[in-house]
């Protein structure tokens, strides 16, 4: 291969000149190298990809150098290799070049690599136009004969490195290397640009692919997502919000508050939105605030859940949030399924409590005879005779007293439904009478003790007149459900001790079991509508979940509290409420 120089500026000639000294600087010399300087930095500048700098850098090399080829290995994880040669090249060829290239980037400090490696990673990059004609005898017969390895370096630091092979020896003249190494310097800054551009624009194009899924998620949600700016303005809102706002009929893409768009509609549940909007913007979170979006005429009308939350600044510099996110849940399905429920308990209750009164009234008529009998039985039975205990009407007796128990519990869980249902419809009230406490939890205790034989009950008074003016049946049911509760959730036996003191002018009743006991956590949910306690799964413990419900709002409505505490070392629980001497208004309870 010919090894000669056939440069394409003159000035190539006397800068080999002027590097032995044998020409001086002259005004044409000079303009000649800035011209092909400037020439070179404008073809590294142009370069809009790595392939591009591939081109930029050979056709500088070949104004230089026949050479075979020329290898950038560039560092990195993983590291990147690129062969852009002249003409086609022998396999021997290639594995001696993945040699060379491995010995020398071992001396500037390249991460460790083997020759293997590199020929496995190794991109070709030959284009058409630069790629001469040569026999296969010449390929197959070339070898390296010179090599010249220059560090790509930017500020001092060592990107890579620039390979140059050619089959000639002695082909790289020592005289061209500053000229080679400024090309090097060239190359590495176009290539650390195309990298930081490469990388740039991946990120820009995930970040895009990023915005286009989480776009079309939010279009797709069930839920409407709205953004607001700091004045209460909508930026951003998906197809379901789209469609459920468009009841306002005001165009929202204009920058106009939500407050305002409210102003000019005649959509009542907007100003719902805009007030909890608003509430946001104060940095408060609001969580499931129920409006109405459509007319209170319908039997269940579309209704919504919001919740709404503060957008802070990401520097974190602003108090007040820079926005609000809002979430719109359509949970008109959930309140018509609560609605036919609670026409299916109404109607059921209803119809459960006329047998209910048949049955109770005939065990309270056949306990009245038997217990007349017996006291009868008292007074004229000779005293030969058996004892009055071993009867058959006293087993009767007790069996009817069993019988009356399971009857008041079944006609309190019947009024808990349809307390529930009074609740929701704002018709729950209570009707004041006068009467002794005590004598009412005797009497509940009583019909407790019947049907719980496993468990001892004591009746503690602490209270000599015990005078109160409630809802004597009210009470009567917080009592019983309480009670209900101690047995149920000790089902192994044990005392249940009922107290009734004076505390802070009002009764105070605690009723104390030896159960399992509630974990402090649960405290908060005991006493919400159908809760029941997660680790009693067993059928032992069954319940509806309304009990507690109901007597915290019977003794609510009184003007009175509930609450509960864990026994000392863990044993049982204790339930204790109160109740007024006398109620401050009479009226109903809400």
């Amino acid at each position: 291969m010919d090894s000669s120089v056939h440069p394409r500026f003159p000035f190539i000639e006397s800068e080999l000149r002027s590097f032995h000294g044998q020409a001086a600087d002259t005004p044409t010399t000079i303009s000649q190298e800035m011209e092909y300087i400037n020439t070179i930095g404008k073809r590294f500048v142009a370069a809009i990809d790595r392939f591009h700098v591939h081109r930029a850098l050979l056709a500088a090399l070949q104004e230089r150098y026949g050479l075979a080829a020329c290898c950038i290995l560039l560092k990195g994880d993983p590291f990147e290799l690129f062969i852009i040669p002249c003409h086609p090249l022998s396999t021997s060829f290639l594995e001696e070049m993945f040699q060379k290239i491995a010995s020398a980037a071992h001396v500037i400090d390249f991460p460790l690599v083997s020759a293997e490696q590199l020929a496995n990673s190794a991109y070709f990059d030959a284009p058409d136009e630069v790629v001469e004609y040569r026999t296969q005898e010449d390929i197959e017969g070339a070898q390296i004969g010179s090599v010249l390895n220059i560090p790509l370096t930017i500020e001092n630091r060592i990107i890579g490195m620039l390979s140059l092979f050619d089959v000639v020896v002695g082909a790289f003249d020592t005289n061209l290397l500053k000229l080679t190494s400024m090309i090097a310097d060239y190359a590495a800054v176009a290539l650390e640009n195309t990298r930081l551009r490469e990388r740039e624009t991946a990120l820009w194009r995930q970040a895009e692919h990023e915005r286009q899924r989480l776009e079309l998620i939010i279009n797709s949600m069930a839920e409407g997502l709205l953004i607001t700016d700091a004045q209460g303005a909508i930026v951003s809102l998906n197809q379901f919000a789209r469609c459920l706002l468009a009841q306002a009929k005001i165009d929202f893409q204009t920058a106009m508050p939500l407050r305002e768009v409210a102003k000019k509609s005649n959509v009542l549940w907007l100003h719902q939105l805009a007030n909890v909007i608003d509430q946001g913007l104060m940095g408060k979170t609001a969580m499931n605030q129920e409006l109405m979006a459509s007319g209170r005429q319908e039997i269940v009308p579309l209704t919504l859940s919001i919740s709404v939350a503060p957008l802070h600044d990401v520097s974190g510099k602003r108090i007040l949030p820079i926005g609000v996110v809002a979430v719109l849940n359509d949970v008109t399905s959930t309140k018509q399924v609560e609605q036919l429920k609670d026409e299916f308990i109404s109607v059921v209750s209803h119809e459960l409590r006329t047998p209910l009164t048949a049955i109770k009234g005939y065990t309270q008529h056949l306990i009245r005879r038997l217990e007349r009998r017996l006291r009868k039985a008292r007074t004229t039975q000779p005293e030969v005779t058996p004892s009055v205990t071993d009867l058959p009407e006293n087993y009767d007796l007790h069996s009817l007293y069993v019988m009356q128990s399971q009857t008041e519990h079944l006609e309190r869980l019947v009024n808990d439904l349809l307390d529930r249902s009074r609740m929701r419809e704002n018709q729950f009230t209570l009707e004041y009478t006068t009467f002794y406490f005590a004598d009412l939890l005797a009497e509940c205790v009583r019909l407790a003790q019947a049907s719980a034989e496993q468990h001892t009950f004591s009746f503690i008074i602490q209270q000599q007149n015990t005078q109160v003016v409630a809802d004597r049946t009210r009470v009567s049911q917080v009592i019983g459900n309480i009670l209900d509760n101690a047995v149920k959730y000790s089902p192994q036996g044990g005392e249940v001790v009922v107290r009734l003191e004076e505390w802070e002018g009002n009764y105070l009743v605690s009723v104390m079991d030896q159960g399992i006991g509630v974990s402090p956590e649960l405290f908060d949910h005991i006493f919400e509508r159908f809760y029941r306690i997660h680790n009693t799964a067993s059928r032992e413990y069954a319940g509806i979940g309304l009990g507690l419900f109901v007597a915290k709002a019977i003794v609510d409505g009184h003007g009175g509290k509930i609450w509960l505490t864990n026994n000392q070392h863990g044993i049982g629980t204790t339930f204790h409420f109160t109740i007024p001497r006398k109620p401050s208004s009479k009226g109903d309870a809400s």
